[in-house]
Parts: structure tokens; C-alpha cells; sequence
């Protein structure tokens, strides 16, 4: 893999540890529901790595209208990220329903033309 530079540039904002972030974290934690997704109990108060690599079982606040779709339907910061859009996720679920997502609108910009890439030669 070939070193793509530091990844602070571009960061969204959404993803920042700020005070939805922990009240959400908080909320899930009290509450301590299995996963949504897999309904395996979640280590709640385990590590979250363990030997340099990620706790699977860890808990991860996952949205339910993921923030790409929901930034797409107009939404404000305030309702993609209030309690009522999150669950309690697995890590081991977070990634793959993130992988999968991701794959997915890959396939759509590829079926629609559209390249990402570090520049736009292929336009010309």
C-alpha cells in the first residue's frame, strides 16, 4: 500500500468527539443492550484494543440512517447524530455495515461516470 499522506485534511466534522458523541456513547452504555445487528452481548466495559488489535466486541454507537444517506436527505448535524438515529453496535458489525456502505456507493459513482481520483485528467 502506497503512504497517501496525512489524513487530517478533509475530516468530517461529524465524526469529532464533541458532546453528541459522548452523550450518545453514555446513553448506550447505561443501558447496555446486546447489538443491534448481530445481537452477541457487546463488551461495554472491555478494552478497546487488545495486543495492538481491535476489540471486535467492543462498543461502537452506530447510526441507523447511516450520515452519508442522511446528509444526501438534507439532514442537520443535530438529527444525524441525536439518540434516536444511533444503536449500539459491535465493532465486528460497525465494520462491515461501514465496508458495505462504502462499497456500495463506490458501485453507484462507478455506474454513473463518476471517477475519484487525485485528478480530473480523465475529464479531458
Amino acid at each position: 500500500m502506497t503512504w497517501r499522506g496525512p489524513r487530517t485534511s478533509g475530516k468530517d466534522p461529524l465524526l469529532a468527539k464533541s458532546a453528541h458523541y459522548k452523550r450518545n456513547r453514555a446513553h448506550w452504555q447505561r443501558l447496555r443492550l446486546p447489538c443491534a445487528i448481530c445481537h452477541r452481548a457487546i463488551d461495554y466495559d472491555g478494552p478497546r484494543t487488545i495486543n495492538g488489535k481491535q476489540n471486535s466486541r467492543s462498543l461502537v454507537v452506530g447510526h441507523i440512517v447511516s450520515r452519508y444517506h442522511a446528509k444526501r436527505m438534507g439532514w442537520t448535524e443535530a438529527m444525524i447524530n441525536a439518540t434516536s438515529n444511533t444503536r449500539p453496535e459491535c465493532r465486528a458489525c460497525s465494520n462491515k455495515s461501514g465496508a458495505r456502505l462504502g462499497w456500495q456507493v463506490q458501485q453507484a459513482n462507478a455506474n454513473r461516470g463518476v471517477r475519484i481520483g487525485k485528478t480530473d485528467a480523465h475529464r479531458w
